[in-house]
């Protein structure tokens, strides 16, 4: 049979009628279906997580990133049996990303400043509020250098965006960019698993501060953080690559430090000792690990492959493309923000013992 816009329509519907209708079978069957419920039902909790998602993936979209555009066109999805294997792969990839940065590090970096000389000022102003012991003369420095350093590369990126700069600045500032959106990463990071943690262990009961305690406890562990950012840097140097090669080897290795931000959201200490915590956590839950990655994985296979083909499709529109690109990041959004809550989820309840204590508190004044 001919394809033709219509009857390509008709195919794609029927194909995510019948998507939708067995995967809705597949999870009333899960054995987590308990964690996948929940996370679903933490997420209607936090519509802005959706919206902030989708508005970040636009962000980046517009400046030059692929987060919602599909890398193989139209005509490369019609044929399965060839779109499999690189479906397959970037969902991987995917979702071992989502465990170490599921928000876009890009714009959204350019915030960080102020979120440092936020931190800065709450360190110095209250030591001990955010860590055991009053702050090291070195470690406040190199806290203060550091912000010093995060407000000239905004500096950098306002000018670079208004004129050309010399090489070697432009070197720097594609560096420091790297390194700040490492950083982001980290913290934004750390701060939504400890919003996980909140639901799922509340201290107290209807607390409508989550966010804000999410945010403090952060800032408690911005030693830990600092750590995360140096591995998440890796993670953004490595993706950077095209190699098919070394995108396995990128999801080998994020799968093995894949509860890495986990240990470091709940725990503070030097960041050997959070991964090792880490990977006793993960050994533990792996076989409840590899039964939520299998349907992750294949949740956001066939999310990004409907994603593809209903792109291609309006892809000819300029009304129907200024339409649907809205939607469709709220819908892939949703998709990658349950996937996440619940793999969460699932390592938190299945990765500790009953006996030891879920969360390490702090004391917030």
């Amino acid at each position: 049979m001919d394809v033709t816009p219509t009857n390509l329509w008709i195919q794609t519907g029927l194909a995510l009628v019948g998507a939708v209708a067995g995967m809705m079978l597949h999870l009333s069957r899960h054995p987590l279906k308990s964690c996948l419920s929940e996370a679903w039902d933490l997420l209607t909790g936090m519509p802005w997580l959706i919206v902030l998602s989708a508005g970040l993936m636009l962000l980046a979209e517009a400046c030059g990133e692929v987060w919602l555009r599909s890398p193989q066109g139209l005509n490369e999805l019609l044929v399965w049996r060839d779109a499999a294997p690189d479906l397959l792969l970037a969902a991987l990839v995917e979702y071992s990303r989502l465990f170490h940065g599921l928000l876009p590090v890009w714009p959204g970096a350019l915030v960080l400043p102020l979120a440092l000389l936020l931190l800065s000022w709450r360190v110095i102003r209250f030591p001990y509020r955010y860590g055991p012991r009053r702050q090291r003369p070195l470690e406040r420095w190199l806290l203060i250098g550091g912000l010093c350093i995060c407000w000239v590369w905004l500096v950098m990126e306002v000018v670079a965006f208004r004129r050309a700069m010399p090489e070697w600045l432009e070197t720097m500032r594609v560096g420091m960019r790297a390194i700040f959106g490492a950083v982001t990463m980290a913290f934004s990071q750390v701060m939504l698993i400890r919003l996980v943690i909140a639901w799922n262990h509340p201290e107290q009961p209807n607390d409508k501060k989550d966010l804000g305690l999410a945010v403090e406890h952060t800032f408690a562990r911005w030693r830990g953080v600092v750590g995360l950012a140096i591995l998440d840097l890796l993670w953004l140097l490595l993706g950077s690559g095209a190699d098919e090669v070394s995108r396995w080897f990128l999801v080998e290795g994020m799968l093995l430090f894949l509860a890495v931000p986990v240990a470091v959201a709940r725990d503070s200490g030097p960041l050997l000792s959070l991964g090792a915590a880490a990977l006793q956590m993960l050994g533990k839950a792996l076989p409840a690990m590899v039964a939520v990655t299998l349907t992750s994985v294949s949740v956001l296979l066939l999310a990004r492959y409907a994603s593809g083909l209903l792109m291609g499709l309006v892809a000819e529109s300029s009304w129907q493309t200024l339409v649907f690109v809205p939607v469709h990041a709220l819908a892939l959004a949703t998709v990658r923000n349950w996937v996440f809550l619940a793999s969460v989820l699932t390592l938190l309840r299945h990765g500790l013992n009953s006996s030891y204590p879920t969360d390490q508190r702090l004391d917030v004044q």
